[in-house]
């Protein structure tokens, strides 16, 4: 079975909130446990629109994604995020190898 990944480019806009969401959104994820794989270090944007901030979770599988990103603990964290911050989030399937 092919891995899940849930890649996320934020750009926060207010900051007291988002740190609400990011409290919230880490305990919704101890209940599904991804791997980090990358997480707001050094990045160059080369193309498309920029966000300061992003963040790689490495899920089981793609419905394992799927299912943290629509379960009820991330989405009361994800309801905090809005009008703390803009972008752009993807769940994609990773590649058979």
């Amino acid at each position: 079975m092919n891995k899940g990944y849930l890649i996320a480019h934020v750009t926060v806009t207010d900051p007291v909130a988002y740190a609400e969401y990011a409290k919230a959104a880490g305990e919704a994820m101890k209940i599904f446990n991804p791997k980090i794989v990358a997480w707001s270090g050094q990045y160059e944007n080369l193309e498309g629109e920029a966000h300061e901030r992003h963040v790689v979770l490495e899920f089981d599988s793609f419905e394992e994604a799927k299912r943290f990103y629509t379960s009820p603990e991330y989405q009361a964290a994800r309801s905090l995020r809005a009008g703390a911050a803009t972008g752009t989030f993807v769940l994609l399937e990773g590649a058979a190898v």
